[in-house]
């Protein structure tokens, strides 16, 4: 299979005006200008005024909440995420995977081929092996209350990741586990995890630094966390550190850690991150909608050698971003920085498709695989209109994909050498079922009331 676009974007080398990528099986073999004498289409698939570049990787989403999109709005961010959780309720596990294959559905129409999700439900595994997308699915782990015992916790996940894993059986997908954050998962079960993952060879996944309300916990015991958990019981002891801090000390960072959100850094972080290796996950467009803050990009940026950053960028849920559109993340990203420190060249459209491509690669171990279009490498390749009114006229490849382009944009998705998107379809999958449960789902969680 050959294909064609007005400009092939390799991300590990220059813009290709004219270019076509060769693909035998799963695997890419060329990309090139095309050959001039063989210019004419013949068995090739010519996109025209379009760019081909490598699948996008979102490194962190929650598929499965898809059917919350704004419900819950304009609210701070912890009574946000204890109202979600609350709201979980109201639906039941065919809800749920519903809602992860519409979920699924957005992220591979949008050119995502490749997944980081957390899931509580389990769901997220269903959506994404049915529109055939790469990545790792995290299963979330909660307990900061010590009525639950910690081994009860970990035999209850233990059974969860085995039955992902088999369900994962022939897929892209592996399986990995989320504590989900400092202040929902106490000290002795992060050491439980901690042993469960290194015994499982699993990847983690860990919100972190996310939010004011989290860092006056860790560092003083303080705030509107600590309130709650006064008022349920909870003993907590302030461990006087930051989150990136405390996460080290229970021996959870490593390369086989991403961390989410990041939001709270200080310089001392740095170090540790530079000493350990870990990823971050930037979703910025979620942590500014909560009133979360804004990443201190340039400081992580300087915790890994020049060119390899383990930073990948992620929608988080469209419970709080509202789309899983990972061209309006990349302009966003770009944009924040800009104004945050502002300066004009904080960060550029070339270093956000960069993030959005290989960066998500490294972030989630695998930049062998994934994240350029380069010989020997997956076939994971997607095409984007540039004859759109929005996008005229297109100068630039990198420019246009990061300031004009939208997921809508978007013809052509393909996985591993498979098309999952074609011109507005799915091919091979029928969603009509799951979009039909989807909308039950949506009038029970709009009806849905704590009494």
């Amino acid at each position: 299979m050959r294909l064609r676009a007005r400009w092939v974007l390799p991300v590990e080398g220059a813009p290709i005006e004219g270019g076509e990528v060769v693909v035998e099986g799963e695997r890419i073999v060329a990309v090139r200008p095309v050959p001039i004498a063989g210019h004419s289409v013949g068995d090739a698939r010519d996109f025209g005024d379009a760019i081909l570049l490598p699948g996008l990787v979102n490194v962190h989403a929650h598929i499965d909440y898809t059917v919350m999109r704004g419900l819950l709005e304009d609210i701070a961010f912890f009574p946000w995420i204890r109202e979600l959780t609350a709201r979980k309720a109201a639906l039941d596990e065919q809800d749920w995977i519903a809602s992860a294959m519409v979920g699924a559905a957005e992220a591979v129409a949008g050119g995502v081929t490749t997944l980081g999700d957390c899931s509580d439900t389990g769901a997220a595994l269903m959506g994404a092996k049915t529109l055939g997308l790469r990545g790792v699915i995290y299963q979330e782990v909660f307990g900061i209350d010590e009525t639950a015992q910690v081994r009860d916790i970990v035999s209850d996940l233990d059974l969860k990741v085995r039955a992902l894993r088999w369900q994962a059986t022939g897929t892209r997908l592996k399986i990995g586990v989320s504590p989900h954050a400092p202040y929902t998962v106490r000290s002795e079960l992060l050491h439980a995890l901690r042993e469960y993952s290194r015994e499982q060879d699993t990847r983690l996944c860990i919100h972190a630094a996310e939010s004011l309300a989290e860092a006056e916990l860790l560092l003083h015991g303080t705030g509107t966390i600590a309130e709650m958990f006064a008022r349920r019981g909870i003993v907590w002891n302030a461990p006087g550190k930051s989150a990136v801090r405390y996460l080290r000390d229970h021996g959870l960072l490593g390369g086989r850690t991403m961390l989410v959100h990041g939001t709270q850094l200080s310089a001392g972080d740095r170090d540790v991150v530079r000493e350990t290796g870990t990823a971050w996950a930037h979703c910025p467009k979620s942590n500014a909608k909560l009133g979360n803050g804004i990443m201190a990009l340039g400081l992580m940026k300087s915790c890994y050698a020049e060119g390899a950053a383990r930073i990948g960028l992620g929608s988080d849920s469209v419970a709080s971003n509202n789309t899983m559109d990972l061209f309006e993340e990349m302009r966003f990203a770009v944009l924040i920085q800009r104004a945050r420190k502002r300066q004009f060249d904080a960060m550029t459209a070339r270093e956000a498709v960069e993030m959005a491509t290989m960066g998500g690669a490294r972030a989630l171990q695998m930049e062998t695989e994934i994240g350029s279009l380069s010989p020997g490498k997956q076939a994971d390749i997607t095409a984007v209109r540039l004859d759109s009114w929005n996008a005229l006229p297109a100068y630039d490849p990198y420019s246009a994909l990061v300031y004009a382009a939208t997921a809508r944009d978007v013809s052509f998705t393909m996985v591993g050498g498979d098309i999952r998107y074609d011109s507005g379809g799915f091919p091979g999958a029928d969603l009509a079922p799951f979009v039909e449960r989807f909308h039950r789902a949506a009038r029970k969680m709009r009806n849905w009331s704590a009494a």
